[in-house]
């Protein structure tokens, strides 16, 4: 009956490597790994959290792929000879960089992981650059002092690049997130413009790039490509919850255009993402643009209820369909606020209260364009 469990464990693989990234192949990987667990397998338990790291980073559940990298990890510390640190750094770089989306992980946790990440890269004598990246993002996220922001930004692209670099394509478009903190809206178009033309690409760009350009094409009043952009990008991450957050600047643009009714329909189809969606700092991308659109309803002042299709998961659902704007957008509000909170109290900046702010600025900034036109 043994060699039974370990079948089921490879069909469970298998059948997973099978699937597009999701929520089905997170959970096939889960059942490999209890299995393996349950019959005390480590290292089967191992090669399947391996699996499941690349599976929930590309799927959308960083939470998971966090629980099953510091398990491996802990293998790794217990037993380096049979676990090999650097069979995992490019994975440790993933997780690593995504711990500062949830705000209960303390700066002192966020700090401490880092240090790992560089002496694990230091043991394999690389990665200067990709720590380099990490510790420029985190700062950048966190909200400290420009000026070590800035110093940040300058080692990294000054750092020499190798076999843990990320792939100059994600680099490039890492870059263009500087270039938008700080206004450069045609730097942000010019670093973007291999993209844009199809000419650079990886497994997540130009989805995530698509999403980046859409309020710098707006403030350079690049309307049509800006449509295109917005066309072309969300086609390209709308059955993907790892990009939750790319899916409120798509909701951000269609309130700036006036396209109210469109941005409701994105509303309705992402919200169940958002309620249950692990990553807070995507959360609060989402609620922030959603906000925003429903004050916009509001300023409208046509409809005082909307017919919306919501999950039930949502707090105030209703079997009707029926919604007031004011209640939705206190909601919606009170969402973005209480994760603004959060994150700046952790890590003792106003950054996210800035972000928020921003939405009284994007209202005063509307210009009617139509998305459906084809012209």
């Amino acid at each position: 009956m043994a060699g039974d469990w370990r079948e089921q464990v490879e069909a469970l693989l298998d059948e997973a490597l099978g699937l597009s990234e999701g929520e089905s192949k997170v959970r096939l990987l889960e059942e490999a790994v209890r299995l393996a667990d349950t019959h005390k397998d480590v290292g089967l338990g191992y090669r399947m959290r391996d699996a499941l790291i690349d599976a929930a980073t590309f799927g959308g559940f960083p939470d998971k792929a966090l629980v099953a990298f510091a398990w491996c990890r802990g293998q790794q510390k217990k037993d380096p000879k049979r676990f090999d640190p650097e069979e995992m750094l490019w994975k440790q770089k993933w997780v690593v960089g995504r711990i500062k989306e949830f705000p209960h992980i303390s700066r002192k946790q966020i700090t401490d992981a880092l240090e790992d990440v560089e002496q694990c890269y230091k043991a394999s004598d690389s990665g200067v650059r990709a720590v380099l990246k990490l510790r420029y993002q985190a700062a950048r996220e966190m909200g400290d002092a420009a000026e070590e922001v800035e110093r940040l930004w300058n080692l990294w692209l000054e750092a020499r690049r190798d076999h843990l670099t990320d792939c100059r394509v994600c680099e490039l478009d890492d870059e263009l997130d500087h270039h938008v903190d700080k206004g450069e809206w045609k730097q942000v178009l010019q670093k973007a413009r291999p993209i844009l033309d199809g000419r650079k690409s990886c497994a997540e760009i130009p989805h995530l790039t698509l999403g980046t350009v859409l309020y710098p094409l707006f403030k350079l009043g690049e309307l049509e490509q800006a449509r295109e952009a917005h066309r072309r990008g969300y086609a390209m991450i709308s059955k993907n919850r790892e990009f939750l957050s790319t899916v409120g600047e798509h909701i951000e643009f269609l309130v700036l255009t006036d396209n109210l009714s469109r941005g409701l329909t994105l509303l309705e189809k992402h919200l169940g993402w958002a309620l249950d969606h692990p990553s807070y700092r995507d959360r609060f991308t989402f609620y922030t643009a959603a906000a925003l659109l429903l004050e916009r309803l509001l300023a409208a002042g046509d409809r005082d209820v909307i017919s919306l299709r919501l999950p039930k998961a949502y707090p105030e659902y209703t079997a009707d369909g029926g919604y007031p704007v004011r209640a939705l957008h206190a909601w919606m509000q009170g969402q973005a606020r209480d994760i603004a909170n959060r994150f700046d109290n952790r890590n003792g900046t106003d950054r996210f209260a800035k972000l928020l702010a921003r939405n009284q600025v994007l209202a005063s900034e509307v210009r009617p364009f139509p998305i459906d036109s084809k012209k």
